[in-house]
């Protein structure tokens, strides 16, 4: 015999698969903020490794002789050198960058100058086409002013 009673307490099959859709519904939407979170970082370590590469050159160039004594080969003025492949280990994995530099002579007033470019480029997900000079779709480019020393 049934014993309808109004005062039972729980939920019924109709409430709990109502409150399972909301909280499916809430934890896809998270779901998608982690993601996009995660991709963001992720674009901001690849972008921060290369600038770190960029002002390496930098400073590699920038410690070369360029005196009135004398010139280093290695600021001799060039056109976009061919891309360099560097392979770095960036969050558990590897990471191949494509380093290309520039040097160009500048008229200056009392001292020559020169202008060093240094692009570093990276192939990123869903990234755009190929850009030159690294011919990866994502880059950053540096660039600095050298002034030649007196001695």
């Amino acid at each position: 015999m049934y014993n309808a009673d109004l005062n039972q307490k729980g939920f019924s099959l109709i409430e709990l698969m109502i409150a399972m859709f909301i909280f499916m519904i809430v934890m896809l939407g998270m779901l998608a903020g982690v993601n996009s979170s995660i991709q963001t970082n992720k674009g901001n370590v690849l972008r921060d490794e290369a600038i770190r590469l960029a002002e390496d050159e930098l400073s590699r160039l920038r410690s070369e002789q360029f005196t009135s004594m004398g010139v280093s080969a290695n600021l001799a003025a060039t056109n976009w050198t061919g891309p360099n492949n560097i392979t770095v280990n960036v969050r558990s994995g590897q990471i191949t960058y494509a380093l290309s530099r520039r040097i160009t002579d500048i008229a200056g007033g009392i001292s020559p100058l020169k202008r060093i470019d240094v692009a570093v480029g990276w192939n990123d997900v869903g990234g755009a086409a190929a850009q030159a000079p690294t011919n990866m779709n994502s880059q950053v480019i540096l660039s600095t002013i050298l002034v030649q020393a007196s001695n």
